[in-house]
């Protein structure tokens, strides 16, 4: 009887056992990170017997969990992949839909500047124009220096948001050190590590997933090793390093990551720091708000420089030559603290600059150049001397002095924006005339004619105070200048070319010559004084709006906003794409190690019914157990 009692029981406690932990899951339904835990039964050893092995009953094994490591890991990928393509569209979004907007972007404010020109070019002596013209410059000036603005508050917020993300992981990094420690010590013990903790354990890794990606491998004694982003440990055993934020040497507003190890050695792991919310602001500063600052400051940049060579070639209404309409920046040079040189960096040619940033090396009596966005190599020319510069991408390095070691952060444009400004302020100094007239002699007895001409450089501030006389020698095929120097001229070839003179104290001025001047024929360059009505200068001011001068002289003003608009709409909408379909992938994801983890309560409730069943069975097992044994006692008695 004794035997069947104890059959009894044992089934009794394990279906105990088997409806607490059903019960256990129907409780945490809805708690996030719990995996659903089955109670697994063995038979109990038999005992011998004459007719052979008689069966002792059931007993519990062990509650395991339904948990696949390899889903899991599956689901942390695909969330630390999402994470960082829904980070990145969201903030590039809000860049694309400023730029782009017809009202907050660039393109409608410059073409109501250069509307503005145009107007002057039509009526030059007009005030009204003239200030109109001033207010529009000053309207853009205003637009490029809130959007540079704008583009710093969301690097400031991005800055933050970099702090505030590297202070979760550490709590994270914490948290999982400590369970690390009590897994540990459960490890071995009879009863062994409680599924619970082993759920915590793993949630705190999911959680990990959502900032970076997170890579694991369990050790001996159950504890999980934590590495991050390509491989960075974070968590050993009960021991956990601490991510940081840090400025770069160079440029405080670009702010680093580095590692702080247990052992005190720092390493930074910017480049490392892969996936989740963390690698998705990372790529957006690099590739989006870096990109678009630089972009915007080398659209400001080529609008100033062109616009002021330009206005510096005219005359204003009082007969003096115009000076720089627009302020402009010139290219941020970061010197690391160590250097003992220094250098200074102008522009060469802002139709060769580029949005990128550069690292401008002194090593071995050499300098070097790398491109930062595309790390290759930079070409340089010229020995760095004041008048045999380092040129390299419309940048102009003169070297004042090196030492082997020095660096220096070069950005050519991003300060470009933040510094246009508009530094004509009274409407007669608008430079809308040319400087020179020029003047076929009355006395002329051929068909030669000098066109209008314009000044092409600008390298001195006084009108020519005498008339410039181009004599024709027709022996010679040259016009001899009164000021000194020839110009060759063949007329049978040469006829509707542009010829180049350089007039003192002003700079060089170009004019087309036609026809065959006869010999001694005179051409007369003279001062412009006086011509108020003469709107040539402004006329050209006017058509630098659609001149081809950016990019390598490949696009005017608008098309290299546009190209911005266009690269940050791009990377936005190959964002979005990423973004669902990593979004589609972790959902599926999550619905496998669902299938496996989770708890339905359908089948709970079914497990439930099932498992009371059994236990009533068990119980009626003892019943009849109790019968025989009360119906022994009674055949003894008797």
């Amino acid at each position: 009887m004794a035997g069947i009692i104890n059959i009894g029981v044992s089934a009794l406690n394990a279906f105990k056992r088997q409806m607490e932990t059903t019960g256990h899951n129907i409780a945490n339904v809805n708690t996030e990170g719990y995996s659903r835990q089955v109670v697994q039964l063995d038979a109990r050893s038999p005992q011998i017997a004459a007719q052979g092995y008689i069966g002792s009953g059931v007993e519990v094994a062990s509650i395991r969990r339904s948990y696949d490591n390899h889903l899991a890991t599956r689901v942390r990928d695909y969330t630390a992949s999402y994470e960082e393509f829904a980070v990145f569209e969201q903030r590039s979004r809000q860049i694309d839909n400023v730029l782009a907007d017809s009202a907050a972007g660039i393109d409608n404010t410059l073409q109501q500047f250069f509307a503005s020109v145009n107007d002057v070019a039509d009526d030059p002596t007009s005030i009204p124009a003239r200030s109109v013209m001033l207010n529009r410059a000053n309207q853009l000036a205003d637009r490029f220096n809130t959007l540079d603005g704008w583009l710093e508050d969301i690097r400031h917020q991005l800055n933050g948001d970099l702090e505030r993300e590297v202070g979760e992981i550490n709590s994270l990094a914490q948290s999982l050190a400590s369970v690390n420690t009590r897994i540990g010590a459960l490890n071995g013990t009879p009863g062994g590590v409680p599924n619970d903790i082993l759920d915590e354990r793993d949630k705190l890794i999911d959680d990990l997933s959502k900032y970076t990606n997170v890579s694991t491998l369990q050790q001996g004694d159950g504890s999980m090793n934590v590495f991050v982003g390509t491989g960075q440990a974070l968590v050993v055993g009960g021991n956990y390093n601490t991510l940081a934020v840090t400025n770069n040497t160079q440029a405080a507003d670009h702010k680093e990551l580095v590692i702080r190890q247990s052992g005190g050695l720092t390493v930074n792991v910017t480049q490392q720091m892969t996936g989740g919310s963390l690698g998705g602001m990372l790529r957006f500063r690099d590739e989006v708000l870096d990109e678009s600052q630089n972009a915007l400051g080398r659209v400001a940049i080529g609008i100033a420089s062109f616009f002021n060579a330009e206005h510096r070639t005219g005359m204003d209404l009082d007969g003096q030559l115009g000076g720089d309409f627009f302020s402009t920046a010139s290219p941020e040079v970061l010197a690391d603290p160590g250097n003992s040189g220094s250098i200074v960096v102008g522009f060469d040619d802002p139709a060769n600059l580029k949005t990128h940033e550069y690292q401008l090396a002194y090593s071995g009596g050499s300098w070097t150049m790398t491109d930062l966005d595309s790390g290759g190599s930079v070409a340089l020319s010229g020995t760095g001397t004041a008048l045999d510069p380092l040129v390299a991408d419309g940048m102009s390095i003169v070297v004042n002095a090196a030492s082997n070691g020095d660096t220096y952060r070069l950005r050519p444009t991003r300060a470009g924006a933040s510094a246009l400004g508009l530094l004509v302020t009274n409407e007669r100094d608008i430079a809308a005339a040319e400087a020179v007239r020029t003047q076929d002699l009355g006395s002329n007895s051929g068909t030669g004619h000098i066109g209008a001409g314009a000044q092409t450089s600008s390298t001195g501030t006084s009108l020519p105070a005498t008339p410039i006389t181009l004599t024709f020698d027709s022996a010679l095929n040259q016009f001899t200048v009164s000021t000194g120097g020839t110009i060759a001229y063949v007329p049978a070839s040469d006829t509707g070319s542009t010829l180049t003179v350089n007039i003192a104290g002003l700079g060089d001025f170009s004019f087309t010559m036609t026809g065959t001047p006869a010999d001694g024929d005179q051409f007369q360059l003279s001062s412009n004084a006086g011509g108020v009505g003469d709107n040539r200068n402004a006329r050209r001011l006017a058509d630098l709006q659609s001149a081809k001068m950016m990019i390598g002289g490949t696009a005017s003003f608008a098309n290299t906003y546009g190209a911005l608009i266009a690269d940050v709409g791009t990377k936005t909408n190959q964002a979005a794409s990423n973004a669902s379909v990593q979004s589609h992938l972790l959902s599926q994801a999550e619905a496998a190690k669902s299938e496996v983890s989770g708890v339905n309560l359908d089948e709970e409730a079914a497990d439930l019914v099932r498992f009371q069943q059994a236990y009533q069975a068990a119980a009626q097992v003892i019943s009849v157990a109790n019968t025989l044994f009360d119906s022994l006692l009674s055949a003894v008695r008797r």
